[in-house]
């Protein structure tokens, strides 16, 4: 792989090895404060698919790529990352607020593996990004949904 080209993959794993790190992170945070036992199971579900998709996007770098990760606050993310990194951290988040930041977050992802896996000439790594992007709508999607049905059932609650 020539230089030009590794650096730009080393750039594209390593932010998104971190996005699904810092996406993990949220999820067990979300899930740790949810009462609800079925909506605990999901955000945990969603916290293992990130951690699964980080092992696998590190396999790949470490293969391509084989200097030394580095360190977390080195790695740039997107705005919404960033905002997500901290969110419940300190204290817990609403669970509305939750899914609204989680949608985004999903179609940031999705958004960016879709225009990396055309920067991307290793063919494995490509379709593990295409792979990524459909995962990453099936994930808004899920969330999507939850939020609307939230959002009706509290506007049909306050209409009555």
């Amino acid at each position: 792989m020539e230089p030009l080209e590794a650096a730009r993959v080393r750039a594209i794993l390593d932010r998104m090895a971190r996005e699904k790190e810092i996406a993990c992170s949220f999820f067990n945070r979300v899930a740790e404060n949810l009462e609800d036992v079925e909506k605990r199971r999901w955000f945990r579900r969603m916290g293992q698919d990130e951690k699964d998709q980080r092992k696998i996007l590190l396999k790949h770098r470490k293969e391509l790529c084989p200097d030394p990760l580095p360190k977390a606050e080195d790695i740039q993310v997107s705005p919404v990352h960033a905002v997500l990194s901290q969110l419940g951290r300190e204290t817990p988040v609403d669970y509305v607020e939750a899914l609204r930041v989680a949608v985004r977050t999903a179609e940031d992802s999705r958004l960016f593996c879709d225009k990396a896996s055309d920067l991307v000439a290793d063919r494995s790594c490509r379709i593990f990004l295409k792979i990524l992007v459909e995962e990453g709508r099936s994930h808004r999607n899920e969330l999507l949904r939850e939020l609307r049905e939230l959002e009706r059932n509290t506007s049909a609650s306050e209409a009555a």
